[in-house]
């Protein structure tokens, strides 16, 4: 649902839409004399400021009728068919595919008008883009005859149209009063609705009927038109006569256009135009807790159903109310509310604008149909807008024949304005330079027509409030990056505000202005209705003038549409604002930087600095410090506080870096020598791609130019060191320590006990150094010759390979200082590589020969133990133990340095298998104990019952068999075994072994 929002006042309601546009709707309403010889006709008027091309077009068939409209005048369309293929009646309920179409190539206003047989009825028609989507019927009291219905129908203007009735009353298809009922309309469609006649003559009022706009086939809410009316019917059926009927027809306003002040004159009942009749007055509210007031007096006299109040009135009524509220002026009946039976009456129903709605120009027609005799316009305007007012080019007068003028005692400074027309077709324009509203109406005997002649038809329930952030008031535009805000203030309680920037190039902010379930920023009493007021959260910058339209969506569960949300497109004017410019003495970063801002505009009283580092300030002519060097964009707004907008100038201002002086200094200087490293940490914070000059001063009158120098102290002392750091842009800064910390270097010593090793035997080495103090604290950095190092004092050294390596050691002092190297030499001997052969196995006293090798073949031999060898120092003895033996052969070569190695000879014994065993349990002989086996690790056992069947297996035999099978003892008996003891030359063993029990 889109409204467009004009920023023209300070609060713009809705979205300044009229009843001027270029694509209407209408239908034929349902009359009584469709009934009665078909004696009505129905024509359109059509009106233009400038040359128009009208289309008038019947949907669903062939009937078309083009015209050409000149500027300023009124063109009357043919008459609109009423039978054959053509016919667009509404001649009862359901829904017609026929329904009367206008178009135009630029904007017009519309009336349509149905009279004959001393019958009138004729209404304001309204474009399409004023369509809503919530609507409540507002209907008259229905008494005539039979043929006569309250009636109301709903038009369609785009396909997959749903609307959701729910009758105030029975209807005459018998939908019983609050049966909702939807219907599916397509473009051009109409849904007649008509109430149902209950007695002779009476009939259902429709009013309070309501009409919404849901979700159709495509998922959408489309907005629709509704019109309410009457085919015939009395209004205030009082007095001695027999009061007059009328045919009634007017275009509703949308729920959304209803208003909280109404303004209204009484008509005449005569042709003279200083003798005033009697109206009733119809308000119709939407919430029955509204309340509503006529020139301050609370009214109480409501329907029993709560859609409405009526009151009948013969002077200038000013209506309130807390709510939204809809009000139509009632033409009653000739001789009706004991009016003269020589009154001009007969009834009608013009719907009134509100005063939020007023207007200050309007187009309207006045008909000669049907018997007309005085035509009239009647509107109210403040006192102020007397003097500017024109009709039809001239001033109307106080009080003449033709005019008059009329205070409104409900509301003081405001005027009723009325001017008699002759009774003949013609064009007339009202125009001021204050609003206004106003009806047009016509009057003869027995009879009336009457429609409201020109209004806005803006949503009422939304207010958009523009504010240059500078200024203390809202504002009706802004200038180019002017901070502004948009302010929404609306009747309902919001869950979701999107000010839509992200859809306007060169906006700032670049995206969208998202805020969720919003807390009103208070709320406004306006118009005796209650707003609540929703600030944006962040300003806005428009980048150039023009005119600019934001999108604004709002959410809430209280709008009545699909989505629960509206659409407003808020207008922005963009004007030019105040000129700036600056100028500015640039230092380098850390220095001050002097701005002075300036303008044409005398106006200027606010600045607002923007200085590219994210500081900010106020003042005319700021003193900024950059802390760090590089191209900064500065922004400086001049504001005006007559209207907050601004001037902005925008520079690069380019700060020289200033260097920020840094270097590290030797912890320590160790004499003699005093050698001093000094490493520069200098930087220059921000932009820098320049060069640096360095300038070093040691404090002993040395100097140097290098970046990180090292200097050379000849004595102890405290030295200041200075170093000057100079940027080719002439940015200069110092930093000056003190080098006071001095310290004499130890005297590195290797402590060793023996400097020749055999391979594989640790050194061990010692710290001999001297030290001015003491090694408390000490360092130490050994290098042992051999790729491998160590930081211990006293560390031990082993070497696998031969060699002579040369070991060095040096010390730094607990104060960081370095000793010069000490160093040794060592040498390291090789060991024997010895080898005693492989493992063997003989039988108990069968000699072996030892396989033994030596390298080097001169290394000394012995053999342990040397029992059964053939010679303890041979090389490869003859061994011929009786048990198994493990013998051990050590070499020894030069400076004693031994290898040694072991093999295992493996005495195999007689195996000597028991042919019974006794396992009762006694413990004597319970296990079936093979000695020697248990010698044969990979020995395989196996025992058999007579019928081949396995009893006992296994591999190894540390766990003699105790004749059983998997723990059940088996009976007495002989059992046959297989045993391969797989070592010691022995083959497979078997036999028969007896369980004796």
């Amino acid at each position: 649902m889109t409204f467009i929002l004009a920023s023209a006042c300070l609060m713009s309601y809705g979205q300044n839409f009229t009843n001027k546009g270029r694509e209407f709707w209408v239908g034929y309403g349902h009359n009584t004399l469709f009934y009665s010889g078909n004696t009505q006709e129905m024509v359109l008027y059509l009106s233009a400021e400038q040359t128009a091309n009208v289309k008038v077009s019947i949907s669903n068939t062939t009937w078309v009728r083009n015209y050409t409209i000149a500027p300023g005048q009124v063109v009357v369309s043919d008459l609109i068919p009423k039978s054959g293929a053509e016919d667009c009646r509404l001649v009862g309920e359901g829904i017609s595919q026929k329904n009367i179409h206008i178009e135009s190539d630029v904007a017009i206003v519309a009336y349509a008008h149905v009279y004959g047989d001393y019958s009138s009825g004729a209404t304001m028609l309204l474009p399409v883009e004023t369509y809503g989507y919530t609507y409540a019927s507002c209907n008259t009291g229905q008494s005539y005859d039979a043929d006569s219905h309250s009636w109301f129908y709903v038009v369609a203007a785009e396909n997959n149209t749903r609307v959701r009735v729910k009758p105030s009353l029975e209807t005459a298809s018998n939908v019983q009063r609050n049966q909702e009922f939807e219907v599916a309309l397509n473009k051009g469609e109409i849904l007649n609705v008509m109430g149902a006649t209950t007695s002779a003559g009476i009939g259902n009022d429709m009013s309070g009927t309501t009409i919404l706009s849901v979700a159709g086939a495509d998922g959408k809410c489309h907005p629709i038109s509704v019109f309410s009316g009457s085919s015939r019917t009395v209004i205030c059926p009082s007095g001695a006569g027999l009061p007059s009927g009328d045919f009634i027809m007017q275009q509703i306003f949308p729920a959304t256009a209803w208003g909280a002040r109404y303004l209204a004159g009484i008509t005449a009942n005569t042709d003279n135009i200083n003798i005033p009749g009697v109206n009733r007055f119809r308000v119709y509210v939407r919430d029955k807790l509204t309340n509503v007031y006529a020139n301050g007096t609370k009214l109480n006299s409501m329907d029993q159903y709560g859609y409405f109040y009526d009151f009948d009135a013969n002077t200038p009524q000013y209506i309130t109310a807390d709510k939204p509220i809809m009000v139509a002026q009632l033409i009653v009946s000739q001789e009706g509310c004991n009016t003269s039976a020589s009154s001009y009456n007969d009834p009608e129903m013009i719907y009134l604008s509100p005063m939020e709605q007023a207007i200050n120009n309007v187009s309207f027609y006045s008909a000669e149909k049907e018997h007309i005799q005085a035509n009239y316009v009647m509107l109210t305007i403040h006192e102020n807008g007397i003097s500017s007012l024109s009709i039809d080019g001239s001033i109307p007068g106080p009080l003449t024949s033709t005019d008059l003028t009329l205070d409104c005692p409900g509301l003081p400074g405001y005027k009723v304005v009325v001017r008699r027309f002759p009774a003949t077709g013609m064009q007339h324009t009202v125009r001021s330079d204050s609003a206004f509203n106003a009806i047009a109406y016509g009057l003869g005997d027995h009879e009336s027509y009457g429609y409201n002649a020109g209004s806005y038809v803006n949503n009422l329930t939304y207010i958009a409030e523009i504010k240059n952030d500078s200024s203390s008031t809202p504002n009706t535009y802004t200038c180019p990056q002017t901070p502004f805000s948009i302010t929404i203030k609306t009747l309902y309680t919001a869950t979701g505000i999107i000010w839509g920037y992200g859809t306007l190039p060169g906006f700032s902010p670049n995206g969208n202005i998202n805020y969720s379930n919003p807390v009103p920023d208070g709320t406004e009493v306006i118009n005796g209705k209650t707003y609540n007021v929703y600030k944006q959260p962040l300003p806005a910058l428009a980048p150039s003038t023009g005119t600019y339209y934001v999108p604004v969506t709002i959410v809430s569960p209280s709008i009545d549409n699909c989505t629960n949300s509206e659409k407003l497109v808020i207008e922005v004017k963009v004007l030019p604002g105040p000129t700036a410019d600056f100028t500015f003495v640039p230092d380098c970063a850390t220095k001050t930087t002097s701005f002075t801002a300036s303008s044409s505009d005398p106006l200027i009283d606010k600045w607002r600095w923007e200085f590219g580092d994210k500081t900010l300030d106020n003042v005319m002519k700021p003193d900024k410090v950059y802390v760090a060097g590089g191209p900064y964009t500065v922004n400086m707004y001049a504001f005006r506080s007559s209207d907050g907008c601004a001037g902005m100038a925008t520079k690069t201002v380019n700060i020289p870096g200033m260097p920020k002086v840094a270097f590290d200094q030797p912890a320590v200087v160790c004499m003699p020598n005093g050698t001093s490293n000094f490493v520069n940490k200098t930087t220059v914070p921000g932009v820098f791609t320049g060069t640096l000059q360095y300038a070093w001063d040691f404090g002993d009158g040395g100097n140097a130019a290098d970046k990180s120098p090292t200097h050379y102290y000849a004595a102890r002392g405290s030295y200041p060191v200075k170093l000057t750091v100079t940027t080719d842009q002439g940015c200069s800064d110092f930093i000056t320590t003190t080098v006071s910390a001095f310290a004499d270097r130890p005297v590195a010593g290797i402590g060793i006990t023996n400097t020749e090793q055999c391979a594989g035997t640790a050194f061990s080495f010692s710290d001999k150094s001297i030290y001015p103090g003491t090694a408390t604290g000490a360092q130490y950095k050994w290098t042992f010759g051999d790729i491998t190092s160590g930081t211990a004092a006293n560390p031990a050294k082993t070497y696998k390979q031969p060699g002579t390596y040369t070991v060095t050691m040096a010390v730094i002092s607990s104060e960081g200082c370095i000793s010069d190297t000490a160093s040794t030499v060592v040498k390291v001997y090789p060991v024997p590589v010895v080898d005693a052969g492989p493992d063997m196995i003989t039988e108990p006293g069968k000699p072996v020969l030892l396989q033994a090798t030596v390298t080097p073949a001169t290394a000394a031999i012995s053999w342990s133990p040397a029992t059964n060898l053939s010679g303890a120092g041979q090389l490869q003895p003859m061994a011929s133990p009786l048990e198994t033996t493990r013998y051990y052969i050590t070499a020894t070569g030069d400076k004693g340095c031994k290898g040694t190695d072991s093999m295992l000879l493996k005495v195999f014994k007689e195996l000597k298998v028991p042919n019974a065993f006794t396992p009762n349990g006694d413990g004597k002989n319970d296990t079936w104990r093979i000695p020697g086996l248990e010698d044969y690790k990979n020995a395989t056992v196996q025992v058999f019952n007579r019928w081949g069947q396995i009893v006992f297996k296994s591999t190894g035999y540390s766990n003699p068999w105790r004749g059983d099978i998997n723990g059940t003892p088996l009976p007495t008996g002989a059992y046959y075994y297989v045993i391969q003891p797989k070592e010691g030359g022995y083959g497979t063993i078997s036999g028969s072994v007896l369980i004796v029990r």
